[in-house]
């Protein structure tokens, strides 16, 4: 673990960013931070997780948005090998006190299983999964999720479908759509106790490992957990495309509140 005291120079975050009074969370609960992207879908040589703004990389905020919680012990960040010299340099650069950095794997699944088995000394009560990419994380919503998770298992953020999802077959014409009004968006953080989320890795195949993306689908296939899925908030936001990270710089640099960006 990389000690070191919170640096004052740095940017805060967005007004209401993980500063709301939540109910008290009395027991261990750390982090994995998946941050393995390599941006393909911005466009972008950096990795979007990388990319700056006010001198400070995104990573950062998301980072800072957990630290400032006090019941959050550590903050495990799985990153690519080519990426750990220059991710532990963020974390001596601007402080961050509560960080450990590993290495990720190929897929998804890997690396957070690998952030997971990063925590097997510290065996906390509850471990939350959140994407690197998502900084405007606020503390009422994660204690909402921890309680939820060390009472049920698992749990994890949901959203309403924007579009509706539609099936296509082979040579691209329309197949079937869904009834957008029966299905929602998963979204982050999830949370889990330790328990479940080690078994449900240690038990899924390769294929799970290599194709798979929801991790509260691994602790119902493996561990018959059926999360708490709870409502978000707008601010579960996560920089994906290119226009994204402008919006993301916006409200950084402005302090602004999300909701004057996204209706």
């Amino acid at each position: 673990m990389l000690d070191g005291e919170c640096n004052p120079d740095r940017p805060p975050l967005p007004r209401d960013a993980g500063t709301h009074r939540a109910t008290s969370v009395d027991f261990p609960v750390c982090v994995v931070l998946p941050a393995g992207g390599t941006g393909e879908r911005t466009g972008l040589q950096t990795p979007k997780q990388f990319w700056s703004f006010l001198e400070r990389p995104l990573i950062s905020y998301t980072i800072d948005a957990f630290e400032r919680v006090s019941w959050i012990q550590d903050v495990v960040v799985v990153v690519a090998k080519e990426n750990l010299d220059q991710m532990s340099g963020i974390v001596q650069r601007f402080g961050h006190r509560k960080v450990r950095v590993v290495t990720g794997g190929s897929t998804r699944h890997r690396s957070i299983y690998n952030g997971v088995q990063a925590l097997a000394e510290d065996r906390p009560e509850v471990v939350i999964i959140h994407d690197a990419v998502r900084p405007f994380v606020e503390e009422d919503f994660l204690s909402k999720i921890t309680l939820a998770a060390k009472e049920h298992g698992a749990a994890g953020a949901i959203r309403p479908l924007v579009s509706t999802v539609i099936a296509t077959t082979s040579e691209g014409f329309l197949d079937h759509s869904l009834e957008r009004a029966k299905y929602r968006a998963s979204e982050t953080p999830q949370g889990f106790t330790y328990e479940v989320i080690s078994q449900a890795y240690q038990r899924s195949s390769e294929s799970d490992l290599e194709f798979g993306t929801e991790c509260l689908h691994l602790a119902l296939q493996h561990c018959h957990i059926n999360a708490k899925l709870i409502p978000g908030p707008p601010t579960l936001w996560k920089v994906t495309y290119r226009w994204d990270l402008a919006a993301a710089g916006s409200i950084i640099k402005g302090g602004s509140r999300f909701c004057t960006f996204v209706q």
